[in-house]
């Protein structure tokens, strides 16, 4: 008798495990894949005056941007302020982008790589960067 309620307390507590969800270490759910979303704000005021044109925009997207995310990435336009090393408050309009990758060397160079590029071709002094961990489905 204390066999079988053994054998039955372990069948029912097995068959409550089929329902708990197999996460992986960041919470994602078994369907999700941890990733990488990196968030950058491109300013588009050049300094000595002036702003980057649509047309430099689509530029910068196309010859640096889908050449580095060919798999995806969002564009926003967005209006915001930001401290220069000076200490002025700028107000200005910007670009953010916002691409989920993986998280290996490859991609990271990428986005640095974006970032040393858009400060160069368009005088900035800066690119903000935000980096966080997320779970993704495709």
């Amino acid at each position: 008798m204390r066999a079988a309620a053994a054998w039955l307390a372990l069948v029912i507590a097995l068959g409550g495990c089929a329902n708990l969800r197999v996460e992986h270490a960041l919470g994602c759910r078994r369907d999700e894949q941890p990733m990488i979303r990196d968030t950058l704000y491109f300013g588009r005021s050049i300094p000595g005056g002036g702003e980057v044109s649509d047309a430099d925009w689509q530029r910068f997207e196309r010859d640096a941007i889908v050449p580095a995310f060919p798999q995806g990435f969002t564009v926003l336009d967005a209006h915001g302020s930001w401290r220069d090393a000076k200490g002025t408050i700028a107000s200005e309009a910007n670009r953010v982008v916002v691409i989920i990758h993986g998280d290996d060397a490859k991609s990271d160079a990428a986005v640095r790589q974006l970032l040393r590029s858009y400060r160069q071709i368009f005088t900035q002094e800066s690119v903000l960067r935000e980096r966080s961990k997320t779970c993704a489905t495709f």
